[in-house]
């Protein structure tokens, strides 16, 4: 029942995000359409990078949620912003 209540929260998303951006075109899908370009390059340098400074840093022994949640925050939008710069300087990472 979670899974299936999960997936109709997502997929009502989903169906909320396509009528404001591609039917009514009432918004861009900005920030999220740098990263869905540069979508591997994103994969990978997280993968790469995923346990070095500022996308993970040493917590205190008693880690919080909010602590976790401030971490993965800042790497999201460093990623974001490196996406973006990316997308600027026209380099796209394609097989």
């Amino acid at each position: 029942s979670y899974v299936t209540t999960l997936s109709c929260f997502a997929f009502m998303l989903l169906l909320m995000i396509y009528y404001l951006v591609d039917v009514k075109r009432w918004w861009s899908g900005a920030p999220f359409f740098y990263p869905g370009m540069n979508s591997i390059l994103v994969y990978v340098g997280h993968e790469v990078f995923e346990n070095y400074f500022p996308f993970k840093w040493k917590m205190k022994d008693n880690q919080s949620h909010g602590e976790h949640l401030a971490q993965n925050l800042v790497a999201t939008s460093i990623w974001v912003i490196i996406s973006y710069l990316l997308y600027r300087k026209r380099i796209f990472w394609k097989i």
